[in-house]
């Protein structure tokens, strides 16, 4: 998340349902799948996404009244 984060591609969405676990060998790994609601840092204007994602894991402010109008910028920790 962080490597795709600092690319510039913020996946939006990030809760339990969205990651796949699977164990190579002793290593236990995880994928974040479901990009559906991302999005580039570098797009022009509002795109209609974002602010969504899961109710239950998403940042108060997100969804603050001045979260839901888009006066809060979106941050990396508003996606854990």
């Amino acid at each position: 998340h962080y490597a795709f984060w600092q690319a510039g591609v913020y996946h939006r969405d990030v809760s339990p349902g969205n990651m796949v676990w699977y164990r190579n060998g002793t290593v236990l790994m995880g994928i974040l799948n479901d990009y559906d609601l991302s999005s580039l840092v570098t797009a022009l204007g509002p795109q209609g996404n974002e602010r969504t994602g899961t109710i239950l894991f998403m940042a108060l402010d997100l969804l603050s009244k001045k979260g839901q109008q888009g006066e809060v910028k979106h941050l990396y920790r508003h996606d854990l």
